[in-house]
């Protein structure tokens, strides 16, 4: 029983009077029964309805006769003849009111059906992308769920290959044998490259459908194309195509595909309320391909940083032990990469009672390609100074081990390596280009051992020997530049004299080991917490 039936059904139980309602459309030939209290009267009313002049007709049949709006149209309502006018009349009143509620119900429980189709779809799609941390696993099946709501019955997902200038087809549906070939973002009258340059939605229908996708829009069947894009993009639907919504002073977030459907059933165009949904399901499948694209560069940087770490691990497994040189010698060494792996390097040798060999390095640069050279020079280096008694030998032969990585890599090393003689009484050496070696007296004297030659890889220049006299208490001192050129917060450099400084005030006896923690402690103290521009490295060595 309708609404209506059921009002005039409590009108014949209130007043004892049958009624019956007829609708009369316009264009309609004839008239619709609305409700009726019983069968019998709406039978008896039917010709009424119809008839040219109702109002005479029911006046003959002693009905009375009332014209009524029931909504966006006219009707007719017929009651039996009594002495309850005022209940005529509400009941004329009350039709209307039911007709308009009950139309507002049928249209929000149509609204709400569609609805509930979209948020069953976003849902479905929020969990199967929730589930997959890459969306190409599971674009077919996104597909299926977009066709099904919307209607279509063939689709295709299409990633952007902006290296390539495409897009290239993931993920296809209902194409049978057809093969859906990339297509180049240059062919400006494909619908796929339309939104995509668009970064919104837009439709197609007929022949500029055949146009716009020959290989979805057979026959002219209607075509729907949308960005995949993140929310970011500040993209706004109006219509068939997108209309900016952001400001000018906006990051745009270039789409990172499109969707393509067509062939709807029935041939009908796509509507507002699709494109509005694919621009939802499009802002999601975005959003969750950029988050696995953040996803695979963290997992990528932790990879990174865990094997730079390792790298870091072995490099300094390379550098040798200070204690290789004891009981004839002591020494101390540190080396501070600037990054997880750096330039800078150093090697001990025991040659043999009375000589102890101490080389530094300083590759050009710092970071992974000058831990590459370092790892080349220090094994170079292991080699030539048991090889060679001769410091200034025993550079030449590393740096001609080198001279092809140097020259490929246009890096450069420089190198000091000395020789401590203390059978006679000498030290002798060789300093290739690097600033900072020294002797340090027991009083506190230094004594800079000076470059007879540019760094390594500069030029094929012959490296000199130098001999100067080696004395009891004397100690090696070398640093790398990292040092020197430490900036605290201000950007204010340590430089080369407060090292000096705290090396000449250590008259006391001091250890390598207490050396090397004092100048390690100076440098901490001036950069505090600014990160270091380059590596540092301090070797001290003394035969007591």
């Amino acid at each position: 029983m309708t609404e209506v039936a059921a009002l005039l059904a409590a009108f014949l139980e209130a007043t004892g009077r049958d009624a019956a309602i007829w609708e009369r459309r316009e264009g309609a030939v004839t008239p619709t029964l609305l409700g009726a209290s019983s069968v019998a009267f709406a039978d008896r009313t039917e010709p009424g309805a119809a008839a040219w002049d109702v109002a005479t007709w029911a006046r003959a049949q002693a009905l009375h006769a009332q014209l009524v709006t029931t909504g966006d149209s006219v009707g007719w309502l017929f009651v039996e003849p009594g002495h309850a006018a005022d209940a005529d009349r509400l009941l004329g009143r009350l039709v209307p009111v039911v007709r308009r509620l009950t139309r507002e119900r049928d249209g929000a429980t149509r609204d709400l059906a569609e609805r509930y189709e979209e948020i069953n779809l976003l849902y479905a799609i929020g969990e199967l992308l929730g589930g997959t941390t890459s969306v190409e696993e599971v674009a077919e099946t996104l597909l299926v769920e977009l066709a099904a709501t919307i209607g279509a019955r063939r689709a295709v997902f299409l990633r952007a290959d902006r290296s390539q200038g495409a897009l290239a087809p993931i993920a296809t549906l209902g194409l049978g044998d057809a093969e859906y070939e990339a297509i180049a973002l240059e062919r400006h009258d494909h619908i796929a490259v339309r939104a995509y340059r668009a970064g919104g939605a837009c439709t197609e229908d007929g022949q500029a459908a055949m146009v716009g996708d020959p290989v979805l829009a057979t026959r002219g069947a209607p075509l729907l194309a949308v960005a995949i894009a993140r929310p970011s993009s500040g993209i706004g639907i109006t219509g068939t195509f997108a209309i900016p919504t952001r400001r000018a002073t906006d990051p745009v977030a270039t789409p990172l595909g499109v969707l393509v459907l067509a062939g709807r059933e029935g041939g009908s165009s796509f509507t507002a309320g699709d494109r509005k949904l694919a621009v939802a399901v499009g802002t999601q499948i975005g959003t969750a391909m950029h988050n696995a694209s953040l996803v695979r560069a963290a997992v990528e940087r932790q990879q990174m940083a865990r094997e730079m770490q390792l790298a870091n691990e072995l490099q300094l497994k390379l550098l040798p032990n200070p204690r290789v040189v004891q009981p004839e010698a002591r020494a101390a060494a540190r080396v501070i990469p600037a990054e997880s792996v750096g330039g800078d390097f150093f090697l001990l040798a025991r040659l043999d009672r009375d000589r102890t060999g101490v080389l530094i390095g300083d590759v050009s640069g710092h970071g992974y390609q000058s831990a590459l050279i370092m790892a080349l020079a220090l094994s170079a280096a292991g080699i030539h100074v048991q090889a060679a008694f001769d410091p200034s030998i025993a550079l030449e032969a590393v740096h001609r081990s080198l001279r092809d990585e140097l020259e490929s890599t246009e890096m450069s090393i420089s190198m000091c390596y000395a020789v401590i003689d203390t059978r006679a009484g000498e030290l002798r050496f060789a300093n290739a280009g690097h600033p900072h070696a020294f002797v340090l007296a027991a009083d506190g004297q230094l004594v800079r051992l000076g470059a007879v030659a540019p760094p390594l890889g500069w030029c094929d220049d012959t490296i000199e020997e130098c001999v100067i006299t080696w004395k009891p208490g004397q100690r090696l001192v070398f640093f790398t530049d990292g040092m020197v050129d430490a900036r605290d917060a201000q950007g204010r450099r340590l430089t080369e004299q407060p090292l000096l400084d705290t090396l000449a005030s250590m008259t006391h006896g001091e250890t390598p080991d207490q050396m090397l923690h004092a100048l390690f402690s100076q440098l901490q103290a001036h950069v505090g917490s600014t990160a270091l521009r380059d590596d540092c490295t301090v070797v001290v060595v003394d035969r007591p």
